[in-house]
């Protein structure tokens, strides 16, 4: 009848009718009992030797409505645990490990159950089994599998286990000598999840109308990354579509290929188009195979780039970001300083051509360099990559095929050597260099020496000589974040620009048309000054060999805050290779339209440009919703200067739903008008079937919680599990530990969740799977006194026709249970004699749409046969009379 491995907390108090006296004197004796308890409790541990003391209750004083006994024999132990499965908060050392199901089995004579460990799980909380396996004499260690219940201390000596059941708390104690030396945020490659067969399909579509003075133009762009996993391979395909007006459509392929990791290497295995990786030579497209070492594999404290493009838009603007010709990016602006930091690996070298297109036409284009700094690795660490394939450059004609091998390798702690060789059709080069950590800074420098075959032409021979400098200075707080030089004589050149001369040569054309860089230096200074702001002094130059003039920009500025925001000012001067000048001045202004969560920011800029006069704008922009799912900017510009003053304004608007995100802007002014509209998101297919998401990375989950319809994703704040019970997990960190909690609110009253919470460590371009187990039974709140009167005793135990405990009896002979059928029968029992016992039957009304709360069921609880109940229950479910719905 009664089953103890289904006892609840919440049979472990009880409150009954008592006259004061009897009540003053049973609050005396059971305190004096419980300190006594708790005293004992604290020299030993109860989980393990199972030596429970135990409280004495004078029954005298405990009598329910109607005078009958209670049995608290259940009560009369302190810290006891029943035998069963408890999804449980696992401590390691005071440090939380994971929230988990764990076992727990009767052990002999004790009253009380203990936890049961795999070797699995302790392997991963850290725990050095070989070393506890040797301290103990074990020669052949049991299968990862294998539990040891019980005296923890067993298997790893010196180990213990306390559990806390009342905050569902298992504190995992473990000596350091027998805990693994690794470095923080390691994570064994064993728990390394290869994932589940998958598709996912990402798209980032807009169209962006412009129109004015006659002329209106169209430009729509679809951006696209697809892949497929099989086992450890995983297929990645990246490509854009681009449409104008009165311009044929082009595609751009701007990577396709298949990889998987090789743990045994640290690498990363890629076959297709893709990458080189730009440590020691410039990064260039390539067709073809390579294999490098991935320094995520690493633990996250060990680890030792991708551009990030910034600049300022004047109104609600459009931004291309291209590389060889290929468009990377395109999205919408709002007016204001911009930041792009999405863009898709393309390496750490390349420049990157981004025009900006602002609501009237205007367009503006800047480049984005990219410098390497000092190349310092850890001692015994090494990295490498392997290229075989053929350069990949829509603009030439003949493109090259080549081989490229690296090496870096962490000397000492101060001294890292590093080189690497290209040989490609008509083209080589060697390159040598070290990076050295001193007092002074991180240095690094290294020689680069090519030659080119040019037909019909002498060979170009050259060198280039690169420095770079990496210092933050304590005692000032000035941080050079990047200090870099490059000198290369007049007949260097890197592969990219090897095959662009090979082919004008081979056209017949002049290959001086190809400026070959002479001098580029670029620095970045950043100084803090306590409470009162920072400043930042940015400069950079670059000349050619075969053109006059040089590329000048120097830029300097100051932030700092005050009561009510922020304000920063900044100055630069730009000068072209043409010999154009121009001063740049600005000052921002950021204030906070109240003061709660959802309160709006003012923003205004002023932008004085040399060339081109003043302009004034006004943001005003901020978020609703509980997770901030809609967000909103309005704005308003007016430029001075030139032959005309011009004004725009404009409004925009984000909607980050569960399944995907949609934008819209509008604006116009000056004989001009612009809108545009986008949305962005995945589709995955996965084992159970296809769902709908945000935008997906390399690496992500798929939450599996049936039944949890509308459940949120703490770590993915706005997305909900779909009615199949599944939901996308957009980013994972591969082969670190995540952490992914569920939320169950917004969920149905009839599921209950065994766990809210999962961890996993993806490999790269895996899709995991996280499984959240539910019971799912409908929940009421029953009233049930006895039948012909008498009220049931609190804290009486509630089980179904199956013997599985459901609840417990609460004041007025109310009962909250859960995991009901639509019609059934229960069970209470407060005692251990025939009389002690009655059942409930109870029918519940069927659910409907509009159903929400808890059921309110009336019923009677009956001391006789089960045949007569079940009488009842057909009885009730044709009418059911008294069932009602709050």
């Amino acid at each position: 009848m009664k089953n103890p491995a289904h006892a609840r907390s919440s049979q472990k108090a009880f409150a009954l009718r008592l006259r004061p006296l009897a009540a003053l004197v049973l609050t005396m004796t059971a305190c004096a009992a419980v300190s006594h308890a708790l005293a004992e409790e604290s020299e030993s541990d109860t989980s393990q030797s199972g030596a429970v003391e135990q409280v004495q209750f004078d029954n005298t004083f405990l009598h329910s409505q109607g005078g009958q006994t209670v049995d608290v024999n259940r009560f009369a132990r302190g810290n006891t645990v029943a035998p069963g499965t408890y999804v449980v908060e696992i401590l390691v050392n005071g440090s939380r490990f994971a929230r988990e199901e764990i076992r727990f089995v009767a052990s002999g004579a004790s009253p009380t159950a203990h936890p049961c460990f795999s070797r699995a799980l302790l392997q991963r909380a850290g725990v050095d089994l070989p070393k506890a396996d040797a301290a103990a004499g074990r020669t052949s260690p049991a299968t990862p599998d294998a539990e040891i219940c019980g005296d923890l201390g067993s298997l790893v000596p010196g180990a213990s286990a306390n559990f806390d059941f009342e905050e569902q708390r298992l504190e995992v104690s473990v000596p350091q000598a027998y805990m693994r030396n690794s470095a923080r945020g390691f994570v064994s490659p064993e728990l390394w999840d290869e994932g589940v067969n998958a598709g996912f399909f990402s798209y980032n579509a807009n169209t962006y109308r412009t129109g004015g003075s006659g002329i209106d133009s169209t430009q729509s762009y679809l951006g696209m990354n697809a892949g497929v996993n099989l086992g450890a391979w995983h297929l990645r395909h990246q490509s854009s579509v681009t449409s104008s007006t009165r311009q044929a459509t082009q595609f751009d392929n701007i990577a396709t290929y298949v990889q998987r990791d090789v743990e045994k290497l640290r690498a990363q295995v890629t076959l297709g188009d893709t990458y080189t990786t730009g440590e020691i030579f410039d990064s260039v497209s390539f067709r073809g195979a390579q294999i490098a070492t991935d320094d995520r594999m690493l633990p996250e404290s060990l680890r030792g780039y991708a551009p990030v493009v910034r600049g300022t838009a004047e109104s609600n603007a459009r931004v291309t970001i291209r590389q060889n010709g290929q468009v990377l990016l395109e999205t919408n602006v709002a007016p204001g300083p911009f930041e792009i930091n999405d863009l898709y690996s393309t390496g750490y070298g390349g420049e990157l051509v981004v025009t900006v297109t602002e609501s009237d036409g205007r367009t503006k284009t800047f480049t984005v360099p990219f410098a390497s700094v000092a190349q310092l690795l850890r001692p015994g660490v090494t990295r490498f990559s392997a290229t075989a394939g053929q350069l990949r450059n829509d603009s030439l004609d003949e493109t090259p095929m080549f081989g490229q091998f690296t090496l870096q390798r962490g000397l000492t702690n101060a001294i890292t050597a590093y080189g690497g060789a290209i040989a490609a059709t008509g083209y080589g080069a060697l390159n040598l260099g070290a990076a050295l950590n001193t007092k002074a800074g991180a240095f690094s420098f290294d020689v680069t020496g090519s030659q080119t075959n040019v037909p019909t032409q002498d060979s170009m021979t050259g060198t280039s000589f690169r420095l770079g400098y990496s210092k933050l200075f304590t005692p000032t707080d000035t941080n050079v974040a990047v200090a870099a030089y490059r000198f290369s004589t007049s007949g260097y050149l890197n592969l990219s620009d090897a095959a662009t001369v090979h082919d004008i040569a081979k056209r017949g054309g002049d290959t001086d048309a190809l400026f070959r860089q002479r001098n580029r230096v670029q620095v970045t200074v950043n100084q803090r000054l306590g409470q009162s702001g920072s400043v930042f002094v940015t400069g950079s130059s670059q000349n050619y060999w075969n053109r006059s003039g040089t590329d000048t920009l120097y830029q300097a500025g100051y932030t700092n805050g005050f009561k009510y925001g922020t304000y920063s000012v900044s100055a630069g001067r730009s000068r072209t290779m043409d010999g154009e000048m121009s001063n740049d001045y600005m000052l921002s202004l950021t204030l906070p339209l109240g003061r709660s969560s959802h309160a709006p920011t003012l923003t205004t800029n002023v932008t004085h440009k040399s060339v081109s006069g003043t302009n004034t704008q006004a943001n005003v922009s901020g978020s609703l919703g509980e997770f901030n799912q809609f967000s909103y900017n309005g704005y308003g510009t007016y430029n001075t200067g030139g032959s005309n003053n011009t004004g725009n304004t404009g409004a925009s608007g984000t909607y980050r739903a569960p399944y995907a995100t949609f934008n819209a802007s509008a604006g116009g002014g000056s004989g001009t008008h612009q809108a545009s509209a986008g949305v962005q998101g995945s589709i995955v297919a996965h084992p159970g079937g296809v769902t709908f998401s945000q935008t997906v990375g390399d690496t992500f989950g798929i939450v599996q919680a049936p039944a949890a319809k509308g459940a949120n994703l703490s770590s993915a704040p706005g997305t909900k599990v779909d009615s199949r019970g599944y939901a996308v997990i957009p980013y994972l960190s591969p082969y670190s530990m995540n952490t992914v909690d569920i939320d169950p609110k917004g969920t149905s009253t009839d599921v209950e969740f065994k766990s809210t919470s999962a961890q996993v460590a993806p490999r790269y371009g895996s899709v995991v799977m996280l499984k959240y187990d539910t019971v799912t039974g409908r929940a009421a709140l029953i009233r049930a006194p006895k039948l012909g009167g008498g009220g049931l005793p609190f804290g009486a135990s509630v089980e179904d026709a199956s013997g599985k405990s459901v609840g417990v009896v609460g004041q007025d002979s109310r009962i909250f249970a859960r995991g009901l059928e639509d019609t059934g029968v229960l069970s209470v029992t407060w005692g251990a004699g025939p009389l002690e016992m009655c059942r409930i039957s109870y029918a519940l009304p069927k659910p409907t749409e509009t159903t929400t709360g808890y059921l309110s069921v009336e019923s009677k609880c009956v001391v006789r046969g089960v045949r007569e109940a079940l009488n009842d229950v057909q009885r009730m479910s044709a009418n059911q009379g008294e069932s009602q719905v709050r």
